[in-house]
Parts: C-alpha cells; structure tokens; sequence
C-alpha cells in the first residue's frame, strides 16, 4: 500500500505538462481543509478493503513547495496519524525557484524524508524552451539547500529530446548533479501532450525539431552514463545509487494498490481504479467524491501485474510469465525480451519498442 497526494497550484503552468493543475493559489486554504477532511475519512471508508496501513507517502503536483510549508506539513502529520505509519518513505517535489532551506527544514521536521526537484535540465537555454521559471544556479542551489536542510535522500528530474538540447548537454547535467549529491535520477523523454500549449505549437512535429535517433542516443547515453557512475538503472526512467531506489515508484510497478488525496489525484482500491475530479471547486465541495474508471478482473490483475513488472530491470518473474507463452515468445522473437536468470526482462532494444510489448498485456 502506498498513498499519493495531488497539489494542484503552480507559479506558471509548464507548456509541456499535462498534469491537473491550476496557476496561483486560488482557495488554498480551503483546499487544504477539504484534504485534511479526506484524510481523516479514508481509513473510515476503505477498512474493508485495506488495513489501513501504507509504506510510502509521495506529495506531487503540480508543485508542492509552491503551497504554504504548513498546509503540506499538517496534511503529512495527518496521513501518519491516521494510516499508522512510522517507517516509511516520505517524498515531497519541489522546484527550485519556490524552495529554500527553511521549506527544506519544515519538510524534515514534520517528517518528510525524501525529496525529489523538478531541474529538467542545467542548460539556460533548454530551461527557456521547457518555460520553466528557474536557471542553472537556481536548481544546483535548490539541491544544496536541501543537504543544508538534513536531507540525503534527494532525487532530481532530466528531460531529454528538448529541442535546441545536445546529449553533451545531458552528460554535462548529469554529472553536475551528482557532484552536487543527487542520489537518484529519473528521465523522462519530451513527450506532446494533449491541450497543452507544446502541443499547440509543435503538434505532431516534434520530430522535425529533435531527430529522433538523436533522443534515442540521449535515452540510452545518459543511462549508460549513470551507470557507470554508479546510479543503476532501475526501472525505464528512474537510475539511483544502490539502496536510494524509490519505494514509491516501485510499489507501482509491482501492482500495488494505493490511496489517492487531492483534486485530479488517481487511485486503485478494492479492485478500482478511481479519480478525483479535475476541480478545485468540485473537491472542496466534496473531497469524498470518487469517479470510477475501471474495475479490474483477477486476470486483468495478472496481466497487469506481468506489464509493469516489465518496467523494471528485474523484470517479469518466469512464474509470471507462464500465463503468456505466447507474448512472451513473440517478444523474445522480436527482440524486445532477454531472458534473465529468474524470469525475462526488456532488452536495449525493447526499451525503444516497450510500449508495443505493453500492449500485447493489456
């Protein structure tokens, strides 16, 4: 069991982000309000389901530290409280430009032990093109405020495939954080969302600006870089130093069901998968309200289950794998599969194509 927690409020929307989110801090207070009320209701609601125990709680966004320190610190004291938790991983996002040393201490004392920064990149230039609102000093200062605050624990984000952006300019980042002392790594290539404002400008283009051999080299570069300095690659967009692997991400991998708080936040209980509406207002007027996406049969859970394993370096567990000969089979044959000593994993080659193999699961 993990939790998940959505703060909805941003400085400035990122042209690229499809996330819900809303610019400013449009009744914050009340929204806070309203998820402490859900807070302390959900135990209530799902004790037939769970045992009302989590291991990990991740506040996302949105941006976290955009909100004031004190509503995000009373709702983490509240998720402990409430679901019993003394020994898990607590992770809060940040960005640079709305995080200080002082946030960073709040953080730690009310028990966040993890923290994960928003830099994307050190290069001025491809900050620009992301419209993000900080620069390169800003992000490295961020990541020392937060070891000046106490925390080890500090995980950074890197887009690659920006276009004007080189795979120099990756390595270069990459090292620069961990020099700085970064502990994990996630990458996440430029993807076009729909309704947002890249998607208005770039369309279905983005290959004319970034080639998409070159990303693919950034892709591969940077975790062939990282690994040989030691943050293994873990899962397909997440490396880290051996022991500083989120616990987070991988409870989603490995099918875990999890509790969702806030406005646009998306959970699975009881079989259901389940979202928040994409409404401040709405959540305010009731925190409680859940829209049912889907309901998920035994099979569909083992399916699922072989399909986000799949994600990870570990991969599949042969045992797992018994129930699709056929898939799997396929897959070997095609290149995308290698068999591991315990099961099967992606090949290099299948990270490329993984979301062709994902589907022959769903």
């Amino acid at each position: 069991m993990h939790i998940y927690v959505h703060i909805p409020y941003c400085a400035r929307k990122c042209p690229y982000c499809g996330f819900y989110s809303v610019v400013g801090k449009p009744q914050m207070k009340e929204y806070f309000e309203a998820l402490e009320k859900e807070i302390l209701e959900q135990p209530v609601i799902c004790s037939a389901e769970a045992d009302g125990g989590a291991d990990t709680i991740y506040f996302g966004g949105g941006t976290p530290s955009f909100a004031e320190a004190s509503y995000v610190c009373s709702a983490l004291k509240s998720l402990r409280h409430w679901f019993s938790i003394d020994d898990g991983e607590f992770t809060v996002e940040v960005n640079p430009n709305s995080f200080d040393e002082g946030k960073g201490r709040r953080y730690l004392e009310a028990g966040f032990n993890r923290i994960s920064i928003g830099v994307q990149s050190l290069h001025d230039d491809v900050l620009k093109t992301l419209g993000r609102l900080h620069d390169r000093q800003e992000a490295l200062a961020a990541i020392g405020n937060a070891k000046n605050a106490g925390f080890n624990n500090i995980s950074c984000d890197l887009i690659t495939g920006v276009p004007g952006q080189t795979l120099a300019d990756l390595y270069e980042d990459a090292q620069l954080l961990i020099n700085a002392g970064a502990k994990h790594i996630s990458i996440y290539s430029l993807m076009i969302e729909e309704g947002t404002p890249f998607e208005k400008l770039y369309g279905d283009r983005l290959g004319e600006y970034v080639d998409e051999e070159l990303e693919r080299k950034m892709y591969h570069g940077l975790r062939d870089f990282l690994a040989e300095r030691g943050l293994i690659p873990y899962e397909i967009s997440n490396c880290a130093f051996p022991g500083y692997e989120s616990r987070h991400n991988l409870s989603y991998w490995s099918g875990s069901e999890y509790y969702a708080f806030g406005a646009g936040a998306h959970g699975y209980l009881n079989s259901e998968r389940f979202a928040h509406p994409e409404s401040i207002e709405e959540y305010i007027a009731d925190p409680l309200k859940r829209i049912t996406e889907e309901v998920l049969t035994e099979q569909d859970k083992i399916k699922e289950k072989c399909m986000l394993a799949l994600r990870t370096s570990a991969g599949v567990s042969r045992e797992l794998a018994e129930g699709f000969p056929d898939e799997i089979q396929k897959n070997l044959k095609l290149g995308y599969l290698e068999q591991t000593p315990s099961g099967y994993c992606l090949s290099r080659r299948g990270l490329d194509f993984a979301n062709l193999v994902f589907m022959d699961f769903v």
